[in-house]
């Protein structure tokens, strides 16, 4: 016996369900046809009766949760202006001699305190991707 012979779950339901809801939000479906659609799949014993209802629509594929990867915006917005006060330094520093390195008095307590909120805010975008 396959397995779209087999009877439905509620799992089952909500998948093709889901997949006409993309259908009706890529306007595909009218709310009409998405309204008649769902209570055919609700009413539907089988999985293969459910994609009879499902078949003119495009395939839809199997998402996975994403990682979103990227550092926080607001992570490389706090750190534009260390940058920029140090590139200053540094060209204050060239400009007058270049002996003792005193802009490191600027740069390393200030990016010490700096890398706890970027620590933080990287770690907790690094988990799935919210909708």
């Amino acid at each position: 016996m396959s397995a779209d012979n087999l009877r439905a779950s509620d799992a089952d339901r909500e998948k093709f369900i889901e997949q006409l809801r993309l259908a009706m939000g890529e306007g595909r479906l009218t709310v009409d046809e998405f309204d008649d659609r769902v209570q055919r799949i609700y009413a539907s014993k089988t999985r293969a009766g459910m994609q009879l209802l499902v078949a003119d629509l495009p395939a839809q594929r199997v998402s996975r949760p994403e990682t979103d990867r990227r550092v926080p915006q607001w992570v490389v917005i706090m750190w534009i202006p260390w940058v920029c006060v140090n590139v200053l330094m540094v060209a204050i520093w060239l400009a007058t001699g270049a002996g003792y390195f005193w802009p490191f008095w600027v740069a390393v307590p200030w990016g010490i305190a700096l890398l706890i909120p970027t620590g933080i805010g990287i770690s907790l975008n690094s988990g799935p991707k919210r909708r």
